[in-house]
């Protein structure tokens, strides 16, 4: 699936497909690509009759300095990431108002969207510009992602962890316990029947 527009009711549809994956529920989208996409439907025969679906200025060079390129959503129309689940998008490649909720730029969903935006944001020349804070921020933002339900990836790691590798109690009784790594608490603690199915399990992952 691509990113689409559709026309009569000015929605852009941005897929998980088409963004670029960075680990666990994370994903990037590169706005300067996102805006191509958009400037080759609106030169579509279907696109052609309606209004600019954003405005552009591309990178400035001032006394030595490259400032970054601005996108704005403008004219009315909307921006949705799919599918509606729990994931993030982070925003790369430009100062923009893709995230705008407020505004209704952002047609707010499961989806977490990460803006970039800075007064300051520069392209650099050298490296990728992306410090060592970044990468610790950017890593215990997948951790604390959601995995399934309200349950982060960092608990659901304890979790297995425990299962695979903890200390185990109760092996062929009728409530089976894991311990965490510091086997100070049950991790998992599993009643099952006499044939050894899961009847029920309850789990501490702090």
């Amino acid at each position: 699936m691509a990113i689409t527009v559709n026309w009569s009711t000015k929605l852009i549809t941005i897929p998980q497909a088409d963004l670029t994956f960075i680990s666990g529920t994370l994903y990037e989208l590169d706005t300067d690509a996102f805006r191509l996409v958009l400037k080759d439907l609106e030169d579509d025969e279907e696109g052609m009759p309606f209004l600019d679906t954003h405005r552009h200025n591309t990178e400035v060079t001032v006394a030595g300095t490259t400032f970054a390129r601005t996108i704005e959503i403008i004219n009315g129309y909307t921006v949705v990431f799919t599918p509606d689940s729990q994931w993030s998008v982070r925003l790369v490649g430009s100062n923009n108002n893709i995230f705008d909720v407020e505004n209704g730029v952002l047609v707010q969903n499961q989806v977490q969207v990460i803006p970039g935006n800075s007064a300051g944001l520069i392209v650099s020349v050298q490296g990728s510009g992306v410090t060592a804070q970044d990468i610790l921020d950017i890593a215990a933002a997948v951790w604390d992602s959601p995995v399934e339900g309200a349950e982060k990836a960092k608990e659901t790691m304890r979790l297995v962890r425990s299962s695979v590798a903890g200390k185990l109690a109760g092996a062929a009784t009728a409530t089976i316990t894991t311990r965490d790594a510091a086997d100070t608490k049950d991790r998992l603690t599993v009643t099952t029947d006499e044939d050894g199915n899961r009847l029920a399990v309850s789990t501490d992952a702090t």
